[in-house]
């Protein structure tokens, strides 16, 4: 499947996954990571169940913090 993530056109190796499926794909396990599917923030909590398909579009903010 090919998605716009961040602005860039990625490909993955399935027909659909899982929001937590294209982080795990791409290596992203920060702690603070707010994700939003076609402008739709999706919570943490529905990481697991919140598809991703062909075509959508996903932003994965890292938060960063400090002093």
């Amino acid at each position: 499947m090919t998605i716009l993530l961040n602005g860039d056109t990625t490909t993955l190796d399935a027909r659909e996954l899982t929001v937590r499926g294209v982080l795990a794909a791409k290596g992203w396990s920060f702690p603070l990571i707010i994700v939003q599917v076609n402008g739709t923030v999706i919570p943490r909590d529905s990481w697991d169940t919140a598809p991703v398909r062909d075509g959508d579009r996903m932003d994965a903010l890292h938060l960063v913090s400090g002093g």
